[in-house]
C-alpha cells in the first residue's frame, strides 16, 4: 500500500474517519454525467464519410457539373428533315440532347435491334410453350393408357437375330448338351 493509504487506514482504525468516508470521495469525484456510456461510432462515422465522399463528392457532383455545362454551353437539339441523299441518321441522332445522344450512341441499342430481340424472345416463349404442351399432353397419355416412359428404343440388327435362331436350333437339336 502506499503511504497515503496507509494514513487513512491507520485513522479508520483509531475511528477518526467514518466507515462510508471512501464511499462518499469516491462518489464525490466522479464525472458519471460526462462520460456516458454509449456505442461506439467510429467505424458508422467513417463509413458514412467514406460513402458521401465518394458517391457525392466523386460521382454525383461532377457528372451534374458536366451535364449543367452541356445544356448551357449545347443547348437541345433541333431535329431536321431527314435527307435525301447520303447516309441515313443514325437511331441515336434522334435524341434531344447531346448527353442522351452520347449515352444512346455507347449504351443504348436501336430501335430496330430492340424490335428484333423481342420477336426473338417471343419466338422462343413460343417454342418452349408447344414443348410444354407436347409434355403435357404425353403426360397425360400416359397416365389414361397406363404407360411408362420409353424415352428411346435401341434396334435390334437382323445380324443378332439370325444368330439367335441359329443358336436356338442347335441348343434344341442337342449337339451343344453332349456329356463329357
Amino acid at each position: 500500500m502506499s503511504t497515503p493509504g496507509l494514513a487513512l487506514a491507520k485513522c479508520y482504525k483509531q475511528g477518526l474517519i467514518p466507515a462510508n468516508a471512501f464511499l462518499q470521495m469516491s462518489i464525490r469525484c466522479s464525472h458519471a454525467h460526462v462520460f456516458r456510456k454509449r456505442p461506439a461510432q467510429l467505424i458508422v462515422n467513417r463509413i458514412k464519410d467514406i460513402v458521401h465522399f465518394y458517391m457525392i463528392g466523386i460521382g454525383l457532383m461532377p457528372v451534374l457539373g458536366f451535364l449543367f455545362y452541356l445544356h448551357v454551353v449545347n443547348g437541345t437539339c433541333e431535329l431536321k428533315d431527314i435527307p435525301t441523299e447520303g447516309p441515313p441518321p443514325a437511331y441515336w441522332q434522334f435524341e434531344r440532347t447531346p448527353a442522351r445522344q452520347w449515352f444512346a450512341r455507347n449504351f443504348g441499342i436501336s430501335d430496330m435491334e430492340h424490335h428484333e430481340r423481342n420477336l426473338a424472345y417471343y419466338e422462343k416463349m413460343a417454342t418452349v410453350s408447344r414443348w410444354r404442351k407436347i409434355e403435357q399432353r404425353m403426360r397425360h397419355l400416359e397416365s389414361e393408357r397406363l404407360d411408362y416412359k420409353g424415352w428411346h428404343y435401341t434396334p435390334v440388327s437382323a445380324d443378332w437375330i439370325d444368330l439367335a435362331t441359329r443358336s436356338l436350333r442347335i441348343l434344341k437339336s442337342g449337339q451343344l448338351l453332349e456329356p463329357h
